[in-house]
């Protein structure tokens, strides 16, 4: 009797060991993602104090499965402009924006598709003298705030390292004052062109 128990048990043991292996389904996926990285450099376009403002940046990002990226950017005016209802023509808003952004990507895969994005961070105003970058000459002080943008974006694959985007958003800012600007003189609709460059 023992015997055969224990011939029953081998063969039930056997069968059993010899099922093909099954991979356990897990909500957040089986395979570890995989992780791109890129610089990108753009250009963004918007009305700032009642002027049309241009402003080039950086950015440097990782990207999940091609679909998820977040990185820095970094962004700053160059035009010499003279907010609207400043009376001393010879200042102008010396300001820029750095922040954190995230962005999705809808069909990837596909030459042409649809990001949407958000970034959030802080941005830097002050009056300085035109034609001048020493610091010295900022008698008006400064003023931080913080500022949400969120947008959308057509993307486009160029190749298999770039990528170029063309995007629209809408800025809001923290309440603040300066001289005599407010928050509504920094937020509004933006506009830029941007391209990623990288390992996706």
């Amino acid at each position: 009797m023992k015997i055969e128990l224990t011939i029953i048990l081998f063969v039930i043991l056997a069968t059993v060991t010899a099922q093909p292996e099954k991979e356990t389904k897990t909500i957040l996926g089986n395979k570890q993602p995989h992780i791109g990285y890129f610089i990108n450099p753009f250009c963004q376009f918007g009305n700032i104090a009642g002027s049309a403002a241009v402003l080039p940046g950086i950015g440097a990002g990782v990207m999940f499965n091609n679909k998820i990226s977040t990185g820095v950017n970094y962004r700053f005016i160059v035009n010499e402009n003279t907010p609207v209802g400043e009376t001393d023509t010879t200042l102008y808003l010396d300001q820029f924006f750095t922040g954190i952004k995230c962005e999705y990507s809808i069909y990837p895969e596909k030459s042409v598709h649809l990001n949407f994005q958000v970034e959030t961070g802080m941005g830097h105003t002050e009056l300085d003298l035109k034609d001048s970058y020493e610091y010295e000459y900022n008698t008006h002080g400064d003023a931080w705030f913080a500022y949400l943008e969120p947008g959308a974006a057509i993307e486009i694959n160029v190749w298999e390292y770039i990528k170029i985007d063309f995007a629209a958003g809408y800025r809001f800012v923290s309440n603040f004052s300066y001289e005599s600007l407010s928050q509504k003189d920094f937020r509004g609709f933006t506009y830029s062109i941007g391209m990623k460059i990288g390992i996706f």
